[in-house]
């Protein structure tokens, strides 16, 4: 320790801080090791071995953290030239250091409930919220669904975090003058070197002690938490490249065929966040009704779990691992088979409640300035729920006065997108449910609170199939209904804690990736397939019922499921690959078949920059038991010999 020294004579700056803030250290070791502790308990479910080290890594992570902050704080003091703190640029350079400290403590704190809620860390909420740059927050915030409410609940948190940061930073240091303790540059710097040495020490011994796979999860997951030396908790790697993104054909050859001369209306109703259990007629009766006359699958697998992943997907055709090069390169905007459609004469119709504007989705859809589109009816109401409503009707209006045949429409509702809403006139089916959702509420742990939003969601889904029974309603008056194709689908699923999280874009388990799904072709029986139906097949089955078959030019990821079902007398059980919308540090992706999903995971969250990927996880059936959880050795020869197959199923990499 250093005494303290006088300021220089003459000196007009502030009074010397003489000592150094003990109890804002102290406040941020004790936030950083309960709310670590926390995450640390969230993946150790039991006291074993691996988590005492886990607590034990936890704590010199802290360690160091403080000693090397004591470090810093140091320098602004200089206590090691026995001259402390005299200027006023000094001054508001520590207090805002400070500021700092305590302001990632309050974070630390917030991030508990944020990943809790929702899945994933504060710092993938703000980049969700800048996805679309400052400009795109307010499109953002509406395609989140929150509330004005909540937005300025969020605005107003956000500020007075950084006030209470600012008085606690304050407050703290007024408390460390009773002790006026300075500690050194130097001392700082060597207990900064013993913590990481420990670190490193405590790394190398658990190096074959671990289970690899919760180490992994628990940097995942911890707060500021890394790790010196990690066995890679893989079952298998290869070295990879993204292949380029293939151009978008000349018009010219996109088609095999000559066009017919039919030229049936399609309509393709999109349900933000609609799950597979949803297709149920005690909540959606009349979309369970004009399912039994369609065709419907075992499971149909979205192929993105947030919303430009999934439409990219559908009206693409194409991987959503390319979402984020077309964003970036506007030659390879707008999707082929809508081009196709433009091609056969449709006029395509845009009648959406979300805002396609979010993340470029309009322009990589449907063409640069949505070119593409014949027309687009975006409703001005405040609510989803009421958009919904003011889209619907005029749906209806379009089919009682348009000429039959034609014409493409998509239609979008988002009445299920979180926070879940219907309109005041619409009597809520399911009771009792919860009148507002929060953050702040552990649904995880709270079965009761979950079941009440879970009712909540429920009635969304319930106001939604009353508009999907004027639609149908409406077509079926006009003699349309039998004469058109019409694909009722949701976009991705929703997840209600089942494993941790909750709503969409967060985790790759099965309530995030199964949809409701339906689809009626003209002359086609109706049907229940026994097999994994990908939305990215969507598309080519649509056109193979026009009779309009992509050219191999077109680059078509999808495949016509008439094709599959006339390949062979035997049951395809069929596979979908769904894309992790929001990554904290890898880009994620899943190959969900019959008995399995497989999870993999490129080394780069820009998936252009990917150099590796990983096999991570295996989850076998419905639950969500993983062969990295149970080491059952015969299930995982059983994947080794699978692997073969499964490579031949990601096309869009190339194994180096």
């Amino acid at each position: 320790m250093q005494p303290p020294s006088p300021p220089p004579s003459g000196n007009p700056g502030p009074a010397p801080v003489t000592h150094s803030n003990v109890v804002l250290w102290a406040a941020f070791a004790t936030v950083s090791v309960l709310v670590g502790a926390w995450f640390v308990a969230g993946v150790h479910r039991h006291l074993t071995v691996d988590a005492l080290l886990a607590g034990t890594a936890l704590m010199l992570r802290t360690a160091f953290y403080v000693t090397l902050g004591l470090f810093c704080e140091a320098l602004l003091l200089r206590p090691g030239h026995q001259a402390f703190l005299t200027s006023k640029r000094r001054g508001i350079a520590l207090h805002g250091f400070w500021v700092a400290i305590m302001g990632l403590t309050v974070g630390i704190a917030i991030d508990l409930f944020v990943f809790a809620f929702a899945g994933y860390h504060l710092t993938t909420a703000i980049r969700i919220v800048f996805a679309d740059g400052p400009g795109g927050v307010g499109t953002v915030m509406e395609a989140s669904g929150l509330s004005l409410g909540k937005v300025l609940a969020g605005v107003a948190a956000g500020a007075a975090g950084l006030g209470l940061a600012i008085a606690l930073s304050r407050k703290t240091e007024l408390m460390s003058r009773r002790w006026q303790r300075n500690v050194s540059r130097r001392a700082a710097c060597k207990a900064a070197l013993l913590a990481m040495g420990l670190l490193a020490t405590l790394d190398m011994a658990s190096y074959h002690l671990r289970n690899p796979y919760l180490w992994e999860l628990e940097n995942r997951r911890v707060p500021l938490a890394f790790s010196i030396a990690r066995p890679d908790a893989t079952l298998a790697s290869f070295r990879v490249t993204l292949k380029p993104p293939a151009p978008l054909p000349a018009p010219s050859s996109l088609l095999v065929q000559p066009a017919g001369a039919s030229r049936p209306d399609i309509f393709l109703v999109v349900i933000e966040s609609l799950r597979k259990d949803m297709l149920d007629p005690a909540i959606m009766p009349h979309f369970a009704r004009f399912a039994e006359d369609a065709w419907t699958f075992d499971r149909a697998i979205t192929t993105g779990n947030v919303t430009h992943y999934s439409w990219y997907g559908l009206l693409c055709g194409n991987y959503p691992i390319y979402f984020d090069v077309a964003k970036q390169n506007s030659q390879l905007q707008g999707a082929v088979p809508l081009a196709m459609l433009r091609q056969m004469g449709y006029r395509l119709h845009l009648l959406a409640t979300p805002d396609t504007a979010y993340q470029q989705l309009e322009a990589i859809v449907f063409g640069p300035n949505g070119g593409l589109l014949t027309s687009k009816f975006h409703p001005d109401a405040h609510a989803p729920q009421e958009r919904d409503g003011l889209v619907v009707n005029e749906l209806v209006r379009r089919i009682q006065t348009s000429t039959p045949g034609g014409n493409f429409y998509l239609v979008a509702l988002d009445s299920t997108h979180f926070d879940y809403g219907w309109p005041p006139w619409f009597t809520p089916p399911f009771t009792p449910y919860a009148t507002s959702t929060s953050v702040m509420t552990n649904y995880h742990k709270d079965r009761a609170a979950r079941s009440l939003v879970e009712n909540r969601y429920k009635n969304s889904a319930a106001w939604v199939d009353s508009l999907l029974g004027k639609f149908l309603e409406s077509l079926r008056a006009s003699g349309r209904l039998e004469r058109s194709i019409v694909i009722i689908t949701g976009d991705h699923g929703e997840a209600f804690w089942e494993h941790g999280t909750g709503t969409h874009g967060s985790d790759l388990g099965s309530e995030q990736l199964e949809v409701a799904f339906a689809m009626r072709l003209p002359g086609e029986a109706p049907a229940h397939f026994n097999t994994v139906f990908s939305l990215l097949d969507v598309m080519p089955t649509l056109h193979a019922n026009l009779g309009r078959a992509p050219a191999p030019e077109a680059g078509l990821a999808g495949v016509a499921f008439q094709s599959r079902a006339a390949a062979g007398a035997g049951p395809d059980p069929g596979y979908a690959i769904t894309f992790q919308g929001w990554n904290e540090r890898a880009f994620r992706f899943v190959l969900t078949d019959g008995t399995k999903r497989v999870l993999l995971e490129l080394d780069r969250r820009n998936p252009l920059a990917c150099r590796r990927l990983s096999v991570k996880d295996v989850t076998f059936g419905q639950t969500r038991e993983t062969l990295t959880e149970q080491g059952d050795s015969a299930a995982y020869q059983a994947l080794l010999t699978d692997l073969p197959g499964i490579i031949q199923r990601i096309p869009f990499l190339q194994f180096r």
